[in-house]
């Protein structure tokens, strides 16, 4: 059975959506999947949240509710691959190279991540 994790990622301050989505494809996924190797989760799928005039496209709900950028999903075959990776990414000199990157991008201090539990899905046919 594979293990997921959610991502809500929230840019620095300053940073436009279209830089914070740039660096986030175009420089720290192919650094994770460097650094990771072998390790790298099956999928690491993100999803920003669509912005006009720097509001959210919200539907239903408030603008607050949507103050994060993107939401990540990360996929392993296991919790033992997950844990593995985490431990690649904890290494200190891994851990420095991650951080010194999220450091252009990123608001560490606001990240939440959570463990997903079973997924269901229903297609159209």
């Amino acid at each position: 059975m594979t293990y997921s994790i959610l991502v809500f990622a929230y840019r620095k301050p300053g940073t436009t959506p279209e830089q914070f989505k740039a660096h986030y494809e175009g420089s720290h996924v192919p650094l994770l999947r460097e650094l990771a190797g072998l390790h790298f989760p099956l999928s690491h799928t993100r999803r920003y949240i669509h912005r006009s005039a720097g509001q959210a496209s919200v539907l239903i709900g408030n603008q607050e509710d949507f103050d994060y950028d993107a939401f990540a999903e990360l996929t392993f075959e296991d919790a033992t691959a997950f844990q593995t990776f985490f431990g690649v990414v904890q290494q200190p000199d891994i851990a420095a190279k991650i951080a010194a990157d999220e450091e252009h991008f990123l608001d560490h201090s606001r990240m939440l991540v959570v463990v997903l539990g079973e997924t269901h899905v229903t297609t159209k046919e």
